[in-house]
């Protein structure tokens, strides 16, 4: 039998264990592989979990938007006399804001309204009191021809 080198031995051991080492790592990529494989089938599911639940926001949202804008019109027909201009908001809580605020105008302006009416002199109900035109400014002739005409009104059937 041939006499091995111990040279050779000490080779042929790193080579073992070197090939050892390259079943390992071989076997850890096929792992780290798979699980990264895994990881990416999960990242398409909540990709698609995450469009899905987008849509549905935006949906709830719209939903949202058009019953705070039916409250809007609710509110504002059961209080006729606050200008709807003055409550344009489209989120309940500033509709309610803006309603607030627009009865405290609505209210000033009544109140301001009705002292200045009470102030003011009253007006007599009814028409006022007829009176001849005033012709003491217009020359003789002009008085004369209305006269006539006055007449003449006066004697036609």
């Amino acid at each position: 039998m041939a006499k091995i080198d111990p040279e050779t031995s000490a080779l042929k051991e790193q080579l073992a264990d070197s090939l050892a080492q390259i079943d390992s790592l071989q076997a850890a990529v096929a792992d780290a592989e798979a699980r990264a494989a895994t990881h990416n089938e999960r990242i398409v599911a909540l990709q698609g979990e995450m469009e899905a639940a987008r849509s549905e926001n935006e949906r709830v949202s719209a939903r949202l938007r058009d019953s705070a804008l039916k409250y809007r019109e609710a509110r504002l027909a059961a209080s006729p006399h606050i200008p709807a201009d003055l409550v344009v908001a489209e989120e309940i809580e500033e509709i309610d804001e803006q309603l607030a605020a627009a009865e405290r105008v609505v209210s000033q302006t009544r109140e301001r309204l009705e002292k200045e009416r009470r102030q003011s002199s009253p007006v007599p109900a009814g028409s006022p009191v007829r009176r001849a035109p005033d012709l003491s400014g217009l020359p003789a002739a002009e008085k004369i021809k209305l006269g006539l005409q006055e007449r003449a009104e006066r004697q036609a059937p």
